[in-house]
């Protein structure tokens, strides 16, 4: 075979991938296309029949009306900020402390991969069930309607998905390191703040990512305990559904500021995602 026919053999197998890769790119991107249009669409245009998929012509009117003198977005966006920073240090810090814990201790019949899956049956149940228990719960402690409320909420749901992410790398990570560590003398939190840390950091990200996506786009939880002072971007959202209409135009700018730090942040860190997501199911 030459090396020409080889080459468009070799062409040919790569067009199905190719074009499956663009599939998924078009189901991925299209809506956030039309968000983004949408927030620039004239309003007449939204219920005309012979509206097209990008507007005739753009307006900012939609941004100007969000971020307005008299809204309140700025202060929303600011509180969407902390309780997202809040969330991903909490959950991150830890369940990296209890994931380890579980990964070294030396428990029969893998019961530490238990206790790791009892931390993950949180997540199988519909969060529905539990958002009137923490409305309940934080109202008879004093904090409902504040960061720490949305915070523990988010915790909850989040810290699982960190414990059974991290304890797999734990798990996997060389037991060697750890033991030539003490024999210099380091002690457990030593061994774990300066050697196991810093070659999991991929992992870490991966968690903190996650966590933070998690926590930025919850809305059952936040609008439960935080409707108001603590209101974040995605309870914010929602106050564009009225019984007098939706207000498509103004809904799909909020839409388009929360949806753009995620995908900044994403592209940004997409290699530590990868190799945070891949590396823990290799054994090494």
């Amino acid at each position: 075979m030459s090396a020409m026919d080889h080459s468009t053999d070799t062409l040919l197998r790569r067009i199905p991938v190719v074009a499956i890769v663009l599939i998924g790119l078009f189901v991925t991107l299209a809506p956030f296309f039309i968000l983004f249009g949408n927030s620039l669409r004239p309003a007449d245009e939204f219920l005309s029949e012979n509206a097209t998929l990008w507007p005739s012509h753009l307006t900012f009117e939609y941004y100007a009306s969000v971020f307005g003198a008299n809204s309140a977005t700025l202060k929303i966006l600011f509180n969407s900020i902390i309780v997202t920073t809040l969330t991903t240090i909490v959950s991150v810090s830890t369940g990296c402390l209890v994931a380890y814990g579980l990964a070294r201790l030396k428990l029969p019949f893998r019961l530490s991969t238990i206790i790791g899956l009892t931390f993950l049956v949180v997540r199988f149940y519909p969060k529905i069930t539990i958002a009137i228990p923490y409305f309940v719960l934080m109202r008879d402690l004093g904090l409902r309607d504040t960061y720490a409320a949305v915070v523990i909420a988010h915790v909850s749901m989040t810290l699982p998905v960190v414990v059974w992410l991290m304890l797999s790398f734990f798990e996997e990570f060389p037991r060697q390191l750890e033991q030539s560590a003490m024999l210099d003398g380091c002690g457990v939190l030593r061994r774990f703040f300066s050697i196991v840390l810093p070659l999991t950091l991929p992992a870490i990200v991966t968690a903190g990512l996650l966590t933070a996506f998690f926590s930025w786009n919850e809305f059952l939880f936040a609008s439960a305990v935080g409707p108001l002072n603590a209101k974040t971007l995605p309870v914010a959202i929602s106050a564009f559904i009225t019984d007098k209409g939706t207000s498509w135009g103004p809904m799909s700018a909020m839409g388009t500021i929360i949806v753009l730090p995620v995908v900044v942040l994403a592209v940004i860190a997409q290699r530590y995602l990868v190799r945070g997501l891949t590396a823990g199911a290799v054994k090494g």
